[in-house]
């Protein structure tokens, strides 16, 4: 007979999942998903013995975390389903946090990066409780997986998506005023700054964006915080009507310290290339519906997630600005 007391594992009780917790293969298993995902982000790091194995290929980001998520749960008898989803994630954020404390990662690729971490945690957590990872080759096989993959995800080149971020504002200003202040925007005090997305990730906050001369060929010198500055050589412009720009992010001068070097601006990742403002007027004149565009280069191997990531930033990064012209123009007005 069974004891009807006894914790039952399986059915994923509050004591059974205490009693796995404390228990030695659940202890030794979460220190294996610690030290695995520790040592594949060493190796990112030194980026000596394994050249292609970088923080921006699907072996790192999806691979490793599977295999720490299975490493987690193979040693653990009878698991419950909340276990094996959940408790990868506990290796998984302490990888990230030594990371951030270590200086190997920012909070902006942190903050990219992390649900894919959890979520493919979790399904190496599933995959961790099949009956042919109960061997030590099956397991030395799946640790070895994304390191004996790099050479052959190396080969393959980065597809590139071009990408084009729509945002729109309305504004109680006639064009006439609104032109001006979008053609050069003195500084932005702290006041006009509201919070965002793209700053609550860590990304500089903008400051001005003035112009040189007027027409086509005109500069304009488009200045964020932490020394971020962008060229913007002016290759449209209709007076009351539109404002066409190429942007050269300036890449070479942009401190260390400003951005993650996987999301620099003008990088092998991502590029911002043009923008656009384009002035409607509305209400027979009397308001303004003023629309920015951007168009940017994403070049990854998992271009589906990083587009998704990049129209976003961008797009909050363009409500603020859209922001700043509208406060502006309808004190004006």
């Amino acid at each position: 007979m069974t004891d009807s007391s006894s914790p039952d594992p399986a059915r994923g009780e509050p004591n059974a999942w205490r009693a796995l917790l404390r228990s030695k293969a659940a202890v030794l298993g979460l220190i294996a998903g610690v030290a695995y995902g520790l040592v594949a982000r060493l190796v990112v790091q030194t980026n000596e013995f394994f050249p292609t194995f970088t923080a921006m290929t699907v072996g790192f980001l999806f691979i490793v975390p599977t295999v720490l998520g299975a490493l987690t749960i193979v040693a653990v008898r009878q698991p419950s389903i909340r276990y094996q989803v959940f408790a990868p994630w506990v290796p998984t954020l302490i990888v990230v946090g030594v990371s951030a404390l270590i200086g190997w990662e920012g909070a902006i690729c942190i903050i990219m990066a992390l649900p894919v971490l959890l979520l493919f945690a979790s399904i190496g957590g599933l995959i961790g409780t099949l009956k042919v990872l109960r061997s030590w080759r099956s397991q030395a096989a799946i640790v070895a997986l994304p390191f004996v993959l790099s050479p052959l995800e190396g080969r393959i080149n980065a597809p590139t998506r071009w990408v084009e971020t729509v945002t729109a504002i309305d504004i109680a200003a006639p064009v006439a005023t609104v032109w001006p202040l979008v053609t050069s925007v003195d500084s932005i005090t702290p006041g006009e700054q509201h919070p965002a997305l793209f700053t609550s990730m860590g990304f500089p906050r903008p400051i001005s964006a003035t112009i040189a001369g007027s027409g086509i060929g005109a500069i304009r010198s488009a200045r964020f915080e932490r020394g971020l500055v962008f060229t913007e050589t002016v290759t449209q412009w209709e007076p009351l009507r539109r404002l066409s720009f190429t942007i050269d992010p300036n890449t070479e001068s942009i401190p260390p310290t400003t951005l993650d070097p996987h999301v620099t601006i003008g990088g092998p990742f991502f590029d911002v290339l043009t923008g656009t403002y384009e002035l409607q007027p509305r209400d027979g004149g009397r308001s303004t519906h003023l629309v920015l565009r951007s168009e940017h280069r994403v070049s990854t191997r998992f271009n589906l997630y990083a587009v998704w990531w990049a129209d976003r930033i961008m797009g909050s990064i363009q409500r603020t600005i859209l922001r700043v012209h509208q406060e502006r123009a309808e004190r004006a007005s």
